[in-house]
């Protein structure tokens, strides 16, 4: 699932041998991970600035070392990071772009997005019909849209008839709703008798938001002075992509939980994560067998989606094919981010990341995650599903 698709974007991990030590000390669980000590950190970013700026001084063909070029493109959104010679070349990278295959187009654009978000509308306006399908123009089409530059689209654009141009329009085009209140998730009919996971995050989402347990008996988990318990959580993608496209940020909506796992995962780490699925991802387990269609997910998600239609961003999210989203922590470097409004939290390529602090020899100090998890357990709360939904900008 997403540790795969982290492992293919970044295939120094290979080269870096990690573990998990874990000792029992007094009943709790110490967790040393080695990947995140100073040494290892410094080290693995130090290799991709190098990898980065030698392809860029040598190259200016994305068509020759695609793979390199795919992982050099991850890697400066990682670290927010780019040679200084880059953006003079991009033009020229944007000129040649309809030549280059579809999975670099669209790796080229999401570094784009992330890097220069309003830098180079003009020069991306003229070749964003002739790239190679529908969810590429949809990407250059939303990076056009940050520069309040919206072109017409006709029938003859490979955009026209499909989903990402119905999402896109929806975003861009459509009255702004209303935003619920976090009681508006304590309706006694939704997701009746489930424990639930409520996602409350903003619009902006540079401004992190946070994790509420709403108990089946349809109450908030509270501390012993009776405050709703709160944990920081970010929902924000490194690109911060709109959410119906690959490694956008968060989808609002309904997500069934599977489970629990440990990743194998450098970048997220051993600490416990919620898996979840996605309408449309495996199918029988979001819906259990019932029908797929919008009657089924409108219903588990009744009254409420009633009166707050972004609720839906989820299932068209799904419907476009995105998949693997998960709840997890971070060894990601904050320092990457400390000029950041959202630091010291982490993006991640789209999950809900929660922060975690890993001490020079690579020992965990805190875990939002952890804390969260534990509670879910000390509680005996078994949660069936999972909210994401803004509440405010």
């Amino acid at each position: 699932m997403i540790q795969q698709r982290f492992m293919k974007q970044n295939t120094i991990l290979l080269l870096i041998v990690t573990f998990i030590k874990v000792n029992l000390l007094f009943g709790q669980e110490k967790i040393s991970f080695s990947f995140a000590n100073a040494k290892n950190r410094k080290t693995t970013a130090l290799t991709l600035k190098r990898e980065i700026d030698s392809l860029v001084y040598a190259s200016s063909n994305p068509g020759k070392d695609e793979n390199k070029w795919l992982k050099a493109f991850w890697a400066m959104e990682l670290m927010l990071y780019a040679p200084k010679e880059w953006e003079a070349k991009i033009p020229r990278f944007i000129e040649k772009l309809p030549a280059f295959n579809p999975e670099i187009q669209r790796a080229f654009l999401e570094m784009l997005y992330t890097l220069y978000p309003l830098t180079f509308g003009k020069e991306l306006l003229q070749v964003w019909p002739m790239l190679e399908n529908a969810k590429n123009q949809a990407m250059a089409l939303e990076y056009l849209a940050n520069a309040q530059l919206f072109p017409k689209i006709s029938s003859s654009h490979r955009i026209y008839h499909s989903g990402w141009h119905r999402a896109y329009q929806k975003r861009w085009f459509s009255a702004h709703c209303e935003y619920p209140g976090e009681d508006h998730f304590l309706h006694a009919e939704l997701l009746k008798e489930a424990d639930i996971l409520c996602s409350f995050q903003y619009s902006d989402r540079n401004i992190p938001g946070y994790l509420m347990i709403r108990k089946k008996n349809g109450t908030w988990l509270a501390d012993q002075q009776g405050n709703p318990l709160k944990f920081m959580q970010l929902a924000r993608s490194i690109s911060n992509l709109p959410y119906y496209l690959t490694n956008g940020n968060t989808p609002q909506g309904l997500y069934r939980i599977t489970g629990y796992d440990h990743s194998d995962n450098g970048w997220i780490g051993p600490t416990k994560n919620v898996q979840m699925v996605m309408p449309f991802e495996h199918d029988n387990l979001f819906f259990k067998g019932y029908n797929t269609g919008e009657f089924t997910y409108k219903q588990l998600l009744m009254p409420v989606i009633e009166h707050f239609p972004s609720l839906w961003e989820v299932y068209d999210a799904g419907k476009l094919g995105r998949t693997e989203i998960i709840a997890h922590g971070t060894t990601i470097d904050p320092t990457f981010y400390e000029k950041a409004p959202y630091f010291p939290c982490t993006p991640s390529l789209g999950c809900l990341c929660s922060p975690e602090k890993w001490n020079k020899r690579g020992q965990l100090t805190k875990s939002i995650q952890q804390a969260w998890i534990n509670t879910l357990e000390k509680e005996r709360i078994n949660p069936a599903w999972l909210i994401v939904v803004e509440i405010g900008r």
